[in-house]
């Protein structure tokens, strides 16, 4: 098992495959109708399961990330565990190619916790967009982050009724609306076929958050994506997810003992910040 995946990891096997819009299809299709499509449209609330990771984070060199091993030098690619739970809860595990925890990050509701088995220590801190930030080098609080995660892009920038129809021919744009009290503001590319989301933008006081999927699978009659890659602003930092077609429990009934980490005894406890 370990050597398949040590081979799985230097062929690049999740390199993200983009996708590209083709010819719109004839007739000019109407926002309502499009509207009606996304609304039909279930995505998971929750899911568990083996993923392939890989992430690359470019750390300023304070003493702070200095002590923080959850903000690597250089990139993580390899195996990883992870469980979500809309709206807030998250479980992350990075695999060595043996199989066990390099780390344990889990998060629910305001705050999250995160084990380094290498140096006994347990970091805590926020799930709001610094602390997100601080684990994975994305500026998004964690509620935003699971819904991204798991494909449902609509409901991040405020649901479909908040989106507004810009563009329609070799590709269909749905961006939110002006003056849209509370919502994030943004826009998503369509696919022209089944519209399902193939690029989105984030606009955030940094800059522009850009996320792209993979094609979307059909699962128990709920839709996610098959790879989910997020840039954020500037592009030096990079998470990538991509799924496996035929392994995983979407919609499943998570407990919240998963969503907890008790420090191991002797573990010295250091505060993130965020």
């Amino acid at each position: 098992m370990s050597l398949a995946f040590l081979c799985c990891t230097l062929a690049g096997c999740a390199l993200f495959q983009t996708r590209q819009v083709g010819e719109a299809p004839p007739r000019n299709v109407s926002r309502a109708e499009i509207i009606a499509k996304l609304k039909a449209r279930r995505y998971p609330s929750a899911y568990r399961g083996a993923v392939f990771m890989q992430l690359r984070f470019h750390r300023d060199r304070s003493n702070a990330r200095r002590e923080n091993p959850l903000v690597p030098q250089g990139t993580f690619a390899g195996h990883a565990a992870i469980v979500l739970r809309k709206p807030d809860s998250l479980r992350i595990e990075p695999l060595s190619p043996f199989g066990t925890p390099l780390m344990v990050v889990v998060a629910q509701g305001a705050s999250f916790r995160a084990y380094s088995p290498s140096r006994n220590t347990v970091y805590v801190g926020r799930t709001n967009r610094r602390g997100i930030e601080q684990i994975l080098g994305i500026p998004l609080n964690s509620e935003i982050f699971i819904k991204l995660i798991l494909g449902d892009w609509a409901l991040t920038l405020g649901g479909e009724e908040n989106l507004e129809l810009k563009k329609s021919g070799s590709a269909y744009i749905l961006e939110t609306r002006r003056g849209s009290g509370g919502a994030v503001s943004g826009f998503v590319e369509l696919e022209p076929q089944d519209f399902h989301a193939v690029k989105m933008e984030i606009r955030t006081q940094r800059g522009a958050i850009v996320v792209r999927y993979g094609r979307f699978m059909k699962t128990a009659n709920v839709w996610r994506p098959s790879q989910v890659e997020i840039l954020a602003p500037g592009g030096q930092n990079r998470l990538h997810i991509s799924y496996p077609a035929d392994e995983g429990a979407v919609d499943t009934a998570l407990p919240d003992s998963l969503f907890h980490l008790e420090p191991p005894r002797g573990a010295r406890t250091l505060w993130l910040g965020g």
